[in-house]
C-alpha cells in the first residue's frame, strides 16, 4: 500500500450503519418537497454533518434527490479536510453517473493528499474491473504519483474462467452418406426395397472447457503512462501493456531517478564550526625575564 489505509477510519468509534436512519430522515424532511428559500436554507444545514462515518449513509440517502442536493453535499465535504476529500474520491470512483464523478473529482486538491491516495490504492485493488478502472482514471486526474506501483499491476488482469460444462466447441469435418439398410415394401403383385441412408462424419471436434480472460483497463493504463511521463520527463508509452517491463523500469530506472532527484533537492549540510584555540597560561619557565 502507498499509505496506511487506517487513516480513513473514524476516531470516534462510530460506524456507518448507526447513521442510516438519521440520514434518511434528514434528507426526506429537508428536501422531499421543499422549494425556494426554505430549500436553499436547508442546503446549508449539511454543515452539521461533520462525522466521517455519517457521510456514506448521507450519500446513500440522497440518491433519488436532485443534483443541487448532491452538489451542496460535495461543497460541504471540501470543508472537512483530508477525510472529506477521501469521501469525494470514493464517490468519484464508485458512482455510475459520469457528471457526478466529474463534479466530485474537480473538488479534490492536486496533488492528492494521503487520504485520497489510500482510497485510490484500495480502488485499484478492487476485483470489480469498473471500480479499478475508474480508480486509475482518478489517479491521473489528481496527480496521485504514489500509486504508480499499483497502477502497473492494475492496468491488465488475467481472470480464469471456469464453467461446469463446455464453454464452446468447434467441429471441422465432412459427412459421407451411404446406404445403411433397406426396407422391403410389398404390394399386390409388386415388391421393392426402400433404402435407409446413413451419414458418416469424419474430422476433428475441439471442446473448450476452460479459458483465461484478459482484461485491459484502458483508463488505468493511460493514467500510468501520463503520470510516469510527466514525473520522469520522458515518454513511457513504448512499454505498452508489458507488466514485467514496467516493473523492471520502475525498480531499475524510476526509483534511482527519484532518489537522485531527492538528493539534489536536499539542502547541503552545514559545515562544522572550526575549533577555537586558547593560549596556554604562562608558567615560571615561560615568564618573561625581568628588566632587572
Amino acid at each position: 500500500m502507498a499509505v496506511d489505509p487506517s487513516i480513513l477510519q473514524s476516531n470516534d468509534g462510530s460506524d456507518e450503519q448507526s447513521y442510516e436512519r438519521s440520514a434518511q430522515d434528514f434528507i426526506r424532511t429537508r428536501f422531499g418537497s421543499r422549494r425556494g428559500l426554505i430549500r436553499s436554507t436547508n442546503l446549508q444545514q449539511f454543515s452539521q454533518w461533520t462525522v466521517p462515518a455519517s457521510w456514506q449513509a448521507l450519500w446513500d440517502a440522497m440518491q433519488e434527490q436532485q443534483d443541487d442536493v448532491k452538489l451542496a453535499f460535495f461543497d460541504h465535504l471540501t470543508t472537512q479536510g483530508d477525510l472529506g476529500e477521501a469521501m469525494l474520491a470514493k464517490i468519484a470512483i464508485k458512482s455510475d453517473n459520469t457528471a457526478i464523478r466529474h463534479e466530485a473529482t474537480r473538488r479534490i486538491r492536486r496533488p492528492a493528499c494521503d487520504a485520497v491516495v489510500a482510497v485510490i490504492d484500495l480502488g485499484l485493488r478492487d476485483k470489480r474491473h469498473v471500480v479499478a478502472n475508474q480508480a486509475g482514471l482518478l489517479a491521473g486526474k489528481v496527480d496521485a504519483f504514489a500509486v504508480i506501483p499499483a497502477l502497473i499491476f492494475a492496468q491488465a488482469t488475467a481472470d480464469e474462467k471456469k464453467n461446469d460444462g463446455d464453454l464452446a466447441w468447434i467441429a471441422i469435418g465432412s459427412q459421407i452418406s451411404y446406404v445403411a439398410n433397406v426396407q422391403a415394401v410389398v404390394g399386390d403383385g409388386a415388391a421393392a426395397f426402400t433404402p435407409v441412408i446413413g451419414n458418416l462424419q469424419t474430422g476433428v471436434l475441439m471442446r473448450v472447457q476452460d479459458a483465461m480472460v484478459y482484461n485491459y483497463r484502458s483508463d488505468a493504463h493511460q493514467s500510468l503512462v501520463t503520470l510516469t511521463t510527466r514525473d520522469f520527463g520522458q515518454s513511457t508509452a513504448d512499454m505498452g501493456w508489458d507488466i514485467k517491463r514496467w516493473w523492471r523500469w520502475f525498480n531499475e530506472v524510476y526509483v534511482p531517478f527519484q532518489q537522485a532527484r531527492a538528493a539534489a533537492a536536499a539542502p547541503p549540510a552545514a559545515a562544522p564550526p572550526p575549533p577555537t584555540s586558547t593560549a596556554p597560561p604562562a608558567s615560571a619557565d615561560t615568564a618573561p625575564a625581568s628588566n632587572k
